[in-house]
């Protein structure tokens, strides 16, 4: 947990320090950086390692999405995803298109030299102008797939630990606690009331943000509303929908 840990007061890192009681026993506390060495006024007292650690342990419980907001979220933004890549959909036709040219440009200078009309030198230089230029366009068109491929992934893993981030905190060891913190975390302050206040490190800003994943749980509800209205029952008329009479 050292050095994700800040004081909420004044703001300062929060340092290690082991105190030692009359009987020899060693008590590891956070101290504020700030008050130790006596800058500024923050008056935040010592505080248990152990407990600050009960604490953010305990505020893992409110980072932690339930199910259904995990679902939301991620069919929200999948389905931004998808409306993000039809919108590009013409570049990608139009890179598309120029492969097709610089392919048919291609055969025909092979075709022109073999008929003696294009000499060697100037069809190499040709070739790998061509060459060249698939090559920018293979690169474009792989990296656009791949960006999106890696942009769901990593949103879907991000969303399952968001799931169940209480309950990974709480099995991990000190070291992997710390990853965790990293993970999700760019700050973590203690408070004077011993509340805890976080900064969320990238992409957990967005994914925690309440208007984010109430937006996708409103945006779910009427995609689930869209989706019944549209259901046909068995005998081929819509399913539900009361504003909707059989004809005839």
């Amino acid at each position: 947990m050292k050095g994700t840990v800040f004081c909420g007061q004044c703001g300062s890192r929060l340092l290690v320090c082991n105190a030692k009681s009359s009987t020899g026993n060693i008590y590891p506390y956070f101290v504020c950086a700030d008050r130790h060495a006596r800058r500024g006024n923050c008056t935040r007292q010592a505080m248990l390692i152990e407990e600050v650690e009960r604490l953010v342990e305990r505020h893992y419980e409110t980072v932690q999405i339930s199910a259904e907001t995990r679902h939301a979220v991620g069919a929200h933004l999948h389905a931004k995803f998808d409306a993000l890549m039809a919108t590009e959909s013409d570049a990608l036709t139009d890179l598309t298109k120029e492969r097709a040219r610089l392919e048919d440009e291609q055969g025909k200078l092979l075709q022109a030299h073999y008929a003696g009309a294009i000499p060697l030198d100037l069809l190499k230089k040709e070739q790998d102008r061509i060459s060249g230029g698939l090559e920018m366009i293979k690169n474009r068109i792989d990296a656009h797939h791949d960006e999106y491929a890696t942009a769901r992934n990593n949103l879907d893993d991000s969303l399952n630990l968001l799931e169940h981030a209480a309950d990974i905190y709480a099995r991990c060891d000190d070291a992997n606690r710390r990853l965790c913190n990293q993970a999700f975390f760019t700050k973590i302050y203690i408070e004077d009331d011993d509340d805890v206040r976080v900064g969320y490190a990238r992409p957990f800003d967005a994914l925690t943000n309440g208007e984010v994943q109430s937006d996708a749980l409103t945006w779910a509800e009427t995609a689930r509303n869209e989706n019944e209205v549209r259901t046909p029952a068995k005998d081929g008329s819509l399913a539900e929908s009361s504003h909707l009479v059989p004809l005839g």
